[in-house]
This record gives C-alpha cells, sequence and structure tokens, in this order.
C-alpha cells in the first residue's frame, strides 16, 4: 500500500469500540462474532489498542476480519493506538507492526499515541513518519491529549518540518464529562483536529438517566441514542461506543440518523451544563 496524504475521511460518525475486549478466552468467540455483526449492519470504522488485554482486542478483531473477508479491508478505518513507554522511533515501528500482525489487516488507517509519555514527541512523530513512509499506517494523531499537551504536539511537527498531521485527538467525551468543551474543543477546530469521543454513554450510566430515558421515550428511541446524537451534534465529533450485544450495536448505529431539536438540547444542556473552567482530563 502507497504512502497516502490526503486528509482523513471517517467512514460515518460511529464507530465500535473494542476496551475491555480480549481478556476473556471464554468470551472471544461472542466477542469475534459481535464485531462481526457490527461489520454486517453496517459498521467501517473499528477502534483498538495494543493496551486492550495486551493485544487482545486486537486478535478479536483479526478473527472478525477474517470471516469478514479480506478482499473488502479497504471499506474499513481501522485505528489503534501506541503504548507511551514504546512510542520511541523504533518502539512505535515495532508497536505497529505487531498491532497489524495481530489484525491481519496489512495497515492501519489511523495510528495514534494512546497518551503522552517519557519519550519525546518529536521521536514518536519521526516514528509515525516513517510508518507513513514504509506505507503501514496512513494518519497519525493522538489520545488523551489536553490543550497543553496539544500544543506541544503541534510545536514539535513544526520544529520537525511536518505539515500539520494530528487529524484526531480520541477523548473520554460525554454528557457526563464535558470539560473538553472549554479549552480543548476550540483548539482543535482551529487546526482541523477531530474529535473521537471514547466511552460516550458514560460507561454506561447515561444509558439510564431519567432525562434521556424521557427524551427517548419521548422520541421513540433509547436514552443511549440520545446520548450518542447529543455528541454528534457537533459534525466534528465521531463516537466510537463499545458493545458486544447485537441490538445495542444496531441501535448505536442508529443514532446517527437522529437529529436533536434546539428544545430537546436545552433541556440536556439544563441537566448537564457545559463547563465553566478547564478540567483535567479522565481516561481509560
Amino acid at each position: 500500500m502507497p504512502a497516502h496524504d490526503g486528509a482523513l475521511q471517517f467512514p460515518g460518525r460511529i464507530g465500535l469500540g473494542t476496551w475491555e475486549m480480549g481478556a476473556d478466552p471464554a468470551q472471544r468467540a461472542q466477542e469475534i462474532a459481535a464485531v462481526k455483526h457490527a461489520l454486517d449492519v453496517g459498521y467501517r470504522l473499528l477502534d483498538t489498542a495494543e493496551l486492550y488485554a495486551d493485544g487482545g482486542a486486537e486478535r478479536v478483531i483479526g478473527g472478525a476480519l477474517q470471516a469478514f473477508g479480506a478482499a473488502r479491508r479497504a471499506e474499513l478505518c481501522i485505528v489503534s493506538k501506541v503504548l507511551p513507554g514504546n512510542a520511541s522511533r523504533s518502539g512505535t515501528a515495532r508497536a505497529c507492526e505487531a498491532s497489524i500482525e495481530r489484525m491481519g489487516c496489512d495497515y492501519l488507517d489511523l495510528y495514534l499515541l494512546h497518551w503522552p509519555g517519557r519519550h519525546p514527541l518529536a521521536e514518536t512523530l519521526r516514528g509515525f513518519h516513517d510508518l507513513v513512509q514504509r506505507g503501514l499506517i496512513r494518519h497519525f494523531g493522538v489520545s488523551n491529549f489536553d490543550a497543553d499537551e496539544l500544543q506541544g504536539w503541534l510545536r514539535a511537527q513544526q520544529r520537525l518540518g511536518l505539515a500539520p498531521t494530528a487529524h484526531c485527538n480520541q477523548l473520554y467525551y460525554c454528557l457526563a464529562a464535558r470539560g473538553i468543551e472549554f479549552q480543548l474543543l476550540p483548539l482543535q477546530r482551529a487546526h482541523a483536529i477531530a474529535t473521537m469521543a471514547y466511552s460516550p454513554l458514560g460507561r454506561g450510566s447515561l444509558t439510564r438517566h431519567p432525562l434521556l430515558v424521557q427524551l427517548g421515550r419521548e422520541r421513540g428511541v433509547s436514552a443511549a441514542q440520545i446520548a450518542l446524537a447529543w455528541c454528534l451534534r457537533e459534525p466534528d465529533v465521531i463516537a466510537i461506543p463499545k458493545s458486544v450485544h447485537p441490538t445495542r450495536i444496531e441501535d448505536n448505529l442508529r443514532a446517527a440518523e437522529l437529529r436533536l431539536s434546539r428544545a430537546e438540547l436545552q433541556r440536556i444542556d439544563e441537566a448537564f451544563p457545559a463547563p465553566r473552567a478547564p478540567a483535567p482530563l479522565e481516561m481509560i
């Protein structure tokens, strides 16, 4: 696969997260079937990381991709992440090669630094650039970076003479965690950096929130769909809820079609106020 210099285009606004998949061998078949079901019903964005179950989640994706069909790889956007401890120039290459091998996917569409660590950002950037040149990744970005850290990344790019290449910052973002709206989201928008929201259902708590349940009842949808539609109210946010239940997988995908009214958004804002000051990032 040749190096790819164009802008990253996400295939849809909802992807499938895989955090906690691959940890229990007894659940492996169910998890592979869940990912394959997601692909069958229309998901084209899969998110994982070498951290998740020490590569186990990537192996689950690999099993699902094998069942889905290697010839259809080009339809998908596959995202993985390098651990900060591995993110030296050479370590980034080794980690990426191992992730690709576990998934059997030939290349990654998007490769992220999972969070800032001890290795200089310039080293990680050089590693990512090497991988692009080798055709092993198409795009790269970051995860769990706050505003100061993201500015440091952008400065490191500039010092290395690289074009702006942070296509995404993957963050914990949901109605219960809106702190990034105060400072970080405006910075990302100024640099055309998309937000990929993990745990957009508040690690499950939002699916039971009384207001979201009521709004869902009024619209004939689930509370989860309301919470996801809220995340997607801005065009530069992508959400990656995780589920292994076929019905929930399907419901989550349909949330991309739901548009909340101004009145609904106002009711939600009253229950989940926007931040008035910067807040520390939470991450998983």
